[in-house]
């Protein structure tokens, strides 16, 4: 293939010369070649090649301006995106939030849960001053998070901020300032002790393999896909840091993103953590299950090659995009220079596979367009209206069609919830939740068209569902509830460590007025094991005591509601009293 292209006779430029058969059969593209001895040429090999196919096309036809008019001699590649996989999951009726859950299931978030309380834990071990953080306030983390993207202000305190100025009153009401930084400082994605120095991922592995195989199983592209590079920002020190001078973002960690060209959804990502692969194990990697499909990929001069374009067809893939010099082109592309063209004049080689076209100092190379001319309109210089030109055919569908990871760039870079970190992992699963969240305001869009037209809107929807403080309150008060039916002897290890339960210092468990008080019982507190003198009894604030201003502790709780309190009337009073803090 690659060698047909590069066996250029030096005299097919020269419009008079007689060309020979066996220069005919190398470059069937020439245009200085005869119309009979070029169309005896093709039928020959259509019959050796295509034999009994009845429906295949002349390499050359004449279009009604009397211009040779190349068609492709590849087999007719059908797009067929039917998968059994795709979409499976995504229910017919779905809200804003739903959407995101899609990507942002109760699986992953159990787990930064676990990792989280795990680097918690261990790194403030000698005290008991962390607090593990639950299913409920990490989603009303990352909602703030999340806010914080199109509600911006120079440092994350200043949210919390009290002045009437520059008050944001929201953050206040759904989560203390020093439980927010708290959890940011511990937030972790993977168990550092078991760490794999070979993967340079490892610190972010379990989210990032998570998310990238739903992005794969809740959408299906349509024809035309794209592949290109996207761009975390980061100065800081890490092995794979890159520097890419034409993307807006020169410094950061690099990945390569394969895109849906007309809804710009995130198919498939792969960070570059500079691991010596080729360019056609990338190609084929980010394809996925994509290949023998018909689709159309459309790439830049960093991955296109005309061995690339065989290796595609081969997998019933067809492929269009920018050619860099020495990539397998005729020779004759190596000279020609941009003035030496017209403004709508181009220069065409193929060898009935893969096409490539010289057009305003550019190379392209096509497998599935035809060498034709097509007007669109486009904005002249010193003019106000478009008007018409002629350009390419392969030129116009990838202008189209390669803009599928800019449009992604494009909207989350509007709303970064990214924040400033020493910590390279939790700025990169930032940039993965960013990507979820686009993603499924596709999917929504795709279902409801009408609504949460942008992503805007989509993001103010998820965040008001998950920072309400009704909300977030009410499933608190639900997993608190059931903490306290259990029984004490059912806390299993965590027990063991701290000693008695306690619970939420400002919420009160809604069993406490369920009037049957046989069920509420007095008993004593456990020690915890590290406790310095086991055999004395702690003492705790009583509930009752501390709401009404006095400062008495008991050595009782009620079993049933964790509740620490003095018997007699302190008990009686917390449950059967709606308002108990009343003096006596």
């Amino acid at each position: 293939m690659q060698e047909d292209l590069s066996d250029e006779n030096s005299d097919d430029d020269e419009p008079g010369d007689d060309v020979e058969e066996e220069d005919m059969q190398e470059d069937l593209g020439d245009e200085n070649s005869d119309d009979d001895e070029l169309g005896d040429d093709v039928e020959e090999e259509d019959m050796q090649e295509d034999l009994g196919d009845e429906n295949v096309q002349d390499d050359v036809r004449e279009d009604v301006s009397g211009q040779n008019i190349w068609r492709s001699k590849n087999k007719k590649i059908i797009w067929s995106p039917s998968h059994e996989v795709a979409g499976h999951f995504v229910p017919p009726t779905l809200s804003p939030v739903g959407a995101f859950n899609l990507f942002f299931t109760d699986e992953i978030i159990d787990h930064i849960v676990a990792m989280t309380n795990l680097q918690g834990q261990r790194t403030i071990k000698r005290c008991h001053a962390w607090k593990p953080v639950s299913v409920a306030e990490l989603k009303t983390f990352f909602g703030l998070t999340f806010l914080t993207s199109y509600v911006k202000k120079p440092s994350v305190s200043l949210y919390w901020s009290m002045d009437e100025i520059d008050a944001t009153p929201h953050f206040g009401q759904t989560m203390p300032r020093n439980r927010f930084q708290t959890i940011w400082k511990f937030l972790h994605y993977n168990n550092d002790v078991s760490q794999d120095d070979s993967d340079k991922m490892y610190k972010v592995r379990p989210v990032l393999d998570y998310i990238v195989e739903k992005f794969k199983e809740l959408y299906q592209p349509g024809q035309n896909i794209c592949i290109d590079e996207g761009m975390m920002q980061w100065k800081g020190r890490v092995s794979f840091r890159v520097y890419n001078p034409k993307k807006p973002v020169k410094y950061g960690i690099k990945s390569y993103i394969l895109c849906d060209s007309a809804s710009g959804y995130c198919f498939n990502m792969q960070p570059d953590v500079k691991e010596a692969r080729t360019t056609s194990e990338i190609v084929f990697s980010l394809l996925d299950r994509l290949p023998g499909h018909g689709y159309t990929l459309y790439m830049d001069d960093s991955y296109n090659s005309v061995a690339m374009c065989e290796l595609l067809l081969g997998a019933e893939t067809n492929v269009c995009g920018i050619l860099r010099k020495n990539r397998g082109e005729p020779q004759i592309f190596r000279t020609v220079r941009k003035n030496e063209l017209g403004v709508e004049e181009k220069l065409v080689r193929h060898n009935k596979r893969v096409m490539v076209v010289a057009w305003q100092g550019k190379r392209l190379v096509s497998t599935c367009h035809q060498d034709r001319m097509q007007k669109v309109e486009v904005s002249w210089k010193g003019h106000k209206d478009k008007g018409p030109r002629l350009k390419p055919e392969c030129v116009v569908a990838y202008n189209s069609s390669m803009n599928g990871v800019d449009k992604l760039d494009q909207s989350i870079t509007y709303y970064p919830f990214v924040r400033r970190s020493l910590n390279w992992s939790k700025k990169f699963v930032a940039y993965l939740f960013q990507l979820c969240m686009f993603n499924a305001h596709v999917i929504y869009n795709a279902k409801h068209p009408e609504e949460c037209r942008t992503l805007l809107e989509f993001m103010r929807s998820v965040v008001k569902s998950w920072t309400v403080k009704r909300n977030v309150l009410a499933q608190v008060k639900k997993e608190e509830e059931e903490r306290a039916v259990a029984k004490v002897d059912s806390c299993g290890d965590w027990e063991d460590r701290r000693g008695s339960k306690r619970a939420p210092h400002r919420i009160d468990p809604d069993s406490r007025l369920d009037g049957q008080l046989g069920k509420h019982k007095l008993e004593y507190l456990k020690p915890a094991a590290k406790s310095v003198n086991p055999a004395r009894t702690p003492g705790r604030r009583c509930r009752v005591c501390a709401r009404r201003g006095l400062r008495r502790d008991t050595r009782m709780w009620c079993v049933s509601c964790c509740v620490p309190l003095h018997p007699g009337e302190c008990f009686t009073a917390y449950h059967t009293k709606q308002n108990y803090s009343g003096s006596v």
